[in-house]
């Protein structure tokens, strides 16, 4: 266990970041499931964000980067560490480009729901396909998230991230300096990034968009947030697909499992969604073990009957 009042006190100075102790971490992802943490901060400015990452380095105390909590299964046991949660850093800046072309630069924290609709607002094009996205844009970032076939490397500009130093004689004294990244399309793939299964930590991202004299886009944002409703994405504690597709097995996830008539099984509290094969809901009071069981289930399913090995899109903490 760590030190909790040791290392609260590094925190619970300057008004720099909010701090709770022995935090119930359920709520904060769309599953709701898992225990608690130690020690969960919120850097309330990128500065404090950094001076968390180098205090925690230092000290060699375990830490986890949580955005919007959507794509995520919380272990039943907790964690035995410090939660930085980047809630507080949701500042929205309009750049100017060239023409019509817009920057939107969004700290890590920004909903991606929240920035489109601003976007929307401000009569800029581009983002639509992600109304209703749940998460924030850092955790977009990270995944590459994909929505009615569009990717967030589609529009990303420049990436601001925190990473370790290269040099053991860096003049700031700290472990972690702030770089960016511009968009390379050689560096993108499939619901993968350059940071994806890496200590990089983003801090924010900046979005391709241009203005726009269409008064449709407000519509179109609200079809594609419709198409999520009829999905059954908001029905129960959910972390929307499970899987990921892959173009080689010739038909999508969800309909692999629902022709193996896997749809509407169940382990302990946690369910294939009756109306989805590549959804997994909290039917009744689940815990993690359950949803990893039911994945895993699906697998060997999937696996046996048909000969693919599916990946998942969620992740396991």
């Amino acid at each position: 266990m760590i030190n909790l009042r040791e290392i609260s006190q590094k925190f619970n100075i300057e008004e720099e970041f909010g701090v709770y102790e022995n935090a119930e971490m359920s709520r904060r992802f769309s599953f709701k499931v898992g225990g608690k943490t130690p020690l969960l901060i919120e850097p309330l400015t990128e500065d404090a964000l950094l001076k968390a990452l180098n205090i925690l380095e230092a000290e060699k105390i375990p830490y986890f980067i949580l955005g919007g909590g959507t794509n995520i299964v919380f272990s039943d046991n907790g964690f035995d560490g410090v939660v930085i949660s980047a809630v507080k850093l949701n500042r929205i800046e309009q750049l100017a480009a060239d023409g019509d072309d817009v920057i939107l630069k969004c700290q890590c924290g920004v909903l991606m729901n929240t920035l489109v609709n601003y976007a929307v607002k401000n009569s800029l094009t581009g983002l639509e396909e992600f109304c209703g996205l749940p998460g924030t844009c850092g955790g977009a970032g990270y995944m590459n998230a994909r929505c009615f076939n569009k990717e967030i490397s589609d529009v990303v500009g420049t990436i601001t991230y925190f990473d370790k130093n290269s040099s053991k004689n860096d003049a700031s004294g700290g472990i972690f300096e702030k770089k960016t990244l511009s968009y390379d399309k050689s560096l993108w793939q499939y619901k993968i990034s350059p940071f994806t299964g890496t200590d990089k930590v983003i801090v924010s991202v900046e979005f391709r968009v241009r203005k726009t004299s269409d008064s449709s886009i407000q519509q179109k944002a609200s079809e594609f947030m419709k198409e999520r409703v009829e999905k059954g994405h908001f029905k129960f504690p959910c972390a929307g697909s499970v899987f990921k597709n892959n173009h080689a097995f010739g038909k999508p996830t969800g309909k692999i499992v629902d022709e193996l008539g896997l749809k509407g099984h169940s382990i302990g509290g946690a369910q294939i969604a009756p109306w989805h094969g590549n959804i997994i809901i909290n039917r009744e009071n689940a815990t993690s073990k359950d949803i990893k069981e039911l994945v895993e289930f699906v697998k060997e399913q999937v696996k046996e009957k048909t000969g693919f090995e599916l990946e998942e899109e969620i992740l396991f903490y």
